[in-house]
């Protein structure tokens, strides 16, 4: 779960942008099934409530849900829970 807590954190600058993907790339790669679906959710359920002032970065969000999708989908290709978040 602590790996999923940073994520949902992460600030992307403009100059550090390609290196933090990168960083959440491999972050999320590194957690448990169970870290990634509990992450999957929370940020789904974050970018449907739509922007914040707790949640201004909206795109940074989708593109780590996109790649925790991503990561989901080759772990688990067959599962039912593979379009859950």
């Amino acid at each position: 779960m602590a790996i999923a807590d940073r994520m949902e954190t992460t600030v992307c600058e403009t100059e550090t942008y390609v290196s933090e993907r990168e960083n959440a790339r491999v972050s999320i790669s590194r957690m448990s099934s169970t870290e990634l679906l509990r992450f999957g959710v929370s940020a789904k359920l974050r970018l449907s409530q739509g922007p914040t002032p707790n949640n201004p970065h909206q795109a940074d969000l989708a593109a780590q849900l996109s790649e925790a999708r991503s990561e989901w989908n080759q772990r688990h290709p067959n599962l039912p829970l593979r379009d859950s978040f």
